[in-house]
C-alpha cells in the first residue's frame, strides 16, 4: 500500500525544493562572478594533521599541473634550511598595541610585504613579530598552495602538522611551535560580513531574488575575506601557533570567520599569485616549493 503525504507534508517538500533552488541559483550566479574558489574543510595548525580538501570540488575538472616547476621555477640550491627551535609558551607582549608594523617576507620567489594590524590583533602580531626576530621562518616552505583560494606557511616541518611524518603524528611529542594562543576574530567577522554584503550586493543587482527574502540569501552566501588578507590558520578555536596564510582568492570563502586577521599584503601579490600557481600534489605540497629566506620586522 502506497502512503500519500499530509498536506503538511507536501508543504515541507515545496519549501525545501523552493530552498534547494535559490541555493542552486545562488551558487551558479556566484560562481559566474567569480566569488567562488576551491574550498577547504580546514586550515589546520601544527600538532593536529593535515589540512584537507573538500571532495565536493566544484571545479574538480580543472587540471593543475601535475609536476615540475611553476611561475617561481625550481628550488634554488642556495635556499636556507629551517632551523628553527620549539617554545614552552607563546611570547610576552614586547610590541607597542598602537603601532604601525610591516612584515617583509623575502622569499625565493620575490617579496611580500605585509602591513601588520596590531590593533586587530595585538597577540597575533606580537606572535609573528617575535618569531621573525628569532629568524624563525628562515628556510620554512610554503607547504600548501590552492590556486584561487590560499597559500599557507610557517611550519618548519614543511608537512602543516608540525612534525614530520603527519600520518603517523604522535601527541606525546613537540609540534612546532610548540605553543598556541587564542583567537581574536573581530576584525575576522567584520571582514567576513564585508564580504558577505558585496555578494548579496551583486546577486540583487541581477534581480534574480527579489521575491526571495534578504536573511535567506545571507545565509546561503559563502562570505569569506578578501582577497590579500593574511590570517592565522588553526585546528579550532585557540590553537593559533605559527601557521599562517594569505587569501588569494577574491575573496577566499572559509566557511566561516573563524581565523585571526592580522594584516594585509600591500604589496607583492603577484609573488602571491605566482606561488598559488605552483604545481603540487592532491594535498596542495608544491613540487618545487617556495622557500622563505627572511622575515624582516619594520616599526613606524
Amino acid at each position: 500500500m502506497s502512503k500519500r503525504s499530509s498536506p503538511r507534508g507536501r508543504d515541507a517538500m515545496e519549501r525545501r525544493a523552493a530552498r534547494n533552488r535559490v541555493i542552486i541559483v545562488i551558487m551558479a550566479v556566484l560562481m559566474g562572478l567569480s566569488l567562488l574558489a576551491i574550498p577547504l574543510s580546514s586550515l589546520l595548525d601544527a600538532g593536529t594533521g593535515q589540512p584537507q580538501v573538500d571532495e565536493t570540488d566544484p571545479f574538480e575538472d580543472t587540471e593543475q599541473a601535475a609536476s615540475g616547476p611553476g611561475p617561481c621555477g625550481e628550488t634554488p640550491d642556495d635556499a636556507p634550511e629551517p632551523d628553527s627551535e620549539f617554545y614552552d609558551a607563546p611570547f610576552d607582549r614586547t610590541i607597542d598595541e598602537d603601532g604601525d608594523y610591516t612584515a617583509t617576507i623575502q622569499t625565493t620567489c620575490g617579496d611580500v610585504v605585509i602591513e601588520l594590524n596590531a590593533r586587530a590583533a595585538p597577540e597575533a602580531v606580537n606572535n609573528l613579530v617575535n618569531l621573525a626576530e628569532q629568524g624563525y621562518y628562515e628556510g620554512v616552505i610554503f607547504h600548501r598552495v590552492v590556486p584561487g583560494f590560499v597559500v599557507q606557511t610557517g611550519d618548519p616541518a614543511g608537512t602543516g602538522c608540525g612534525q614530520e611524518d603527519c600520518a603517523n603524528f604522535d601527541p606525546d611529542e613537540p609540534a612546532y611551535p610548540g605553543y598556541t594562543f587564542e583567537d581574536e576574530l573581530d576584525h575576522a567577522e567584520q571582514l567576513y560580513e564585508q564580504v558577505v554584503d558585496e555578494q548579496l550586493e551583486q546577486l540583487q543587482q541581477g534581480g534574480q531574488f527579489d521575491d526571495v527574502d534578504e536573511a535567506e540569501l545571507r545565509e546561503q552566501l559563502p562570505g569569506g575575506y578578501p582577497r590579500g588578507t593574511v590570517a592565522m590558520a588553526n585546528a579550532g578555536p585557540d590553537t593559533n601557533g605559527s601557521q599562517f596564510f594569505v587569501a588569494q582568492g577574491d575573496p577566499a570563502p572559509l566557511g566561516e570567520p573563524a581565523f585571526t586577521v592580522f594584516g594585509t599584503v600591500v604589496d607583492g601579490m603577484d609573488v602571491i599569485d605566482d606561488i598559488a600557481a605552483s604545481p603540487a600534489d592532491e594535498l596542495g605540497l608544491p613540487d618545487e616549493p617556495v622557500v622563505i629566506r627572511s622575515v624582516t620586522i619594520d616599526a613606524a
